[in-house]
């Protein structure tokens, strides 16, 4: 509970990134993930593949990748309590995500 409660705080925190950007201004409701969001990682994702070359991604690397690629920051040290509450909030939302029919 304290890990997911931390990557929460995270998720909405835009001092994670150096534009003012959070987790949550792309993301909010659900909003911006791709119908493979769904599925479970790793998997194609069509952002890692266009900006970084990737076929498949894990849910920890696609975290990073969010970090670096549109919110401009550095990646989260791997293994940190930061990275691994993170990617556990994003597991959370995965698991409420309902992909729309038409996108």
């Amino acid at each position: 509970a304290e890990l997911l409660a931390l990557g929460k705080q995270l998720y909405v925190n835009p001092k994670l990134s150096t534009n003012g950007l959070s987790c949550n201004t792309c993301h909010v409701g659900g909003a911006s993930f791709a119908k493979t969001f769904a599925q479970p990682y790793p998997h194609y994702v069509q952002m890692a593949s266009d900006k970084g070359g990737l076929k498949k991604i894990s849910l920890d690397e696609m975290v990073q990748f969010c970090l670096v690629a549109p919110m401009m920051s550095k990646p989260l040290a791997w293994g940190s309590l930061e990275l691994a509450a993170l990617t556990a909030y994003t597991a959370e939302v995965q698991k409420n995500f309902k992909p729309k029919l038409l996108q």
